[in-house]
């Protein structure tokens, strides 16, 4: 018989972030984001989670607990409020480059400023079919952006942001407040050429973070939606009773749950070094941006024309879901990357 159950050091931390979620974070989350940012006392308790620490190497400075553990933390706290999770883990989606590094003085520099919330670092996912310029289109706005890694192929970049940051406002997660950077003369501290299939390993795990994110706003959606479409009563019944509805619930169900296990799955890959586990991240996250983009989306049509306004939530965790979904180069660069593997060959349609 297949289990699925977390080891159970994994599954009490995530009861006890559960807790701490729906008590502080998704309480505050509309406050948090017309604030710009999560409280001090959110980000203290966030400390004795080690949410920056938890996945990474021991020997940069971390926990090593694994990804599997990062994953499932991501995506309990997400449920929350998903808003200050890119601000509070600065080496978050750039934790796979900053694993990857060749030059291990520079990664653990990186790491030290990264888990003492002293800078961040970001990462770049060159497009090739794309344009030329080079810039982080969005970073969190807190901590100060310091270093951005370029992944284009196999080849992996390290530069020193230089130039100035630049407020700009996202589609979401504004919680974690926002910046824009060119890194036209920036200046270069390496480039390596990685492993084979190295370079989707690197942004398999930035996907891996999003994805879990995703999940957790999938989840906090879907809980939403059920509360709602299972107390208002339309023609004689509740919302979520009439056929229809009740078909697209139960897909939405469990086209999360699944993508729930393709990410843990993934995860665990990742903490077995497992060649592939980048392809699989990939996979994991095409299907966890798909399954929360539908289900927050059913949640505003559910909700009728009050999704829209700002009094609920559903408008927001529908822009989360969207904003993740555009993270670590896109649709487009995940999508090349699994055809190449799958066919073998270094363009898809060759």
């Amino acid at each position: 018989m297949t289990d699925f159950a977390l080891p159970e050091e994994v599954e009490q931390l995530r009861q006890e972030a559960a807790r701490f979620a729906a008590q502080q974070l998704a309480p505050a989350a509309r406050a948090s984001e017309m604030a710009g940012e999560w409280s001090g006392a959110v980000l203290d308790v966030l400390q004795k989670f080690a949410l920056r620490e938890l996945d990474v190497a021991a020997e940069l400075g971390g926990l090593g607990a694994g990804y599997l553990a990062k994953v499932v933390l991501l995506e309990t706290l997400a449920a929350g409020d998903a808003g200050g999770l890119a601000a509070a883990d600065p080496a978050g989606i750039a934790s796979g480059a900053l694993a990857a590094c060749p030059d291990p003085d520079l990664a653990r520099k990186i790491a030290s400023a990264c888990l003492g919330g002293e800078a961040q670092a970001a990462l770049v996912v060159v497009d090739p079919g794309g344009p030329t310029t080079r810039r982080v289109a969005w970073a969190p706005g807190w901590p100060p952006l310091r270093w951005a890694f370029v992944s284009e192929g196999d080849s992996l970049r390290l530069l020193e942001v230089t130039g100035p940051l630049e407020a700009t406002r996202a589609l979401a997660f504004h919680a974690s407040g926002g910046v824009s950077a060119s890194l036209e003369g920036s200046r270069a501290l390496g480039e390596w050429l990685l492993q084979t299939r190295g370079g989707v390993g690197v942004r398999g795990r930035a996907r891996l973070w999003c994805a879990a994110v995703a999940l957790g706003v999938a989840q906090a959606a879907f809980d939403a939606t059920i509360a709602y479409t299972t107390e208002r009563v339309v023609f004689g019944k509740p919302v979520a009773h009439h056929q229809g509805n009740a078909f697209e619930l139960a897909v939405a169900a469990t086209n999360l749950h699944g993508a729930r296990l393709a990410v843990r799955d993934a995860a665990s890959s990742c903490d077995r070094g497992a060649p592939d586990a980048g392809f699989w991240s990939t996979q994991a996250w095409l299907g966890a941006v798909d399954a929360a983009i539908a289900v927050t989306d059913l949640g505003i049509q559910l909700l009728g024309g009050h999704g829209f306004l700002v009094d609920h939530l559903a408008e927001k965790r529908f822009r989360e879901a969207r904003m993740l979904a555009l993270l670590a180069g896109g649709r487009d660069v995940a999508e090349a990357d699994v055809a190449e593997l799958v066919l073998d060959v270094p363009d898809a349609l060759a």
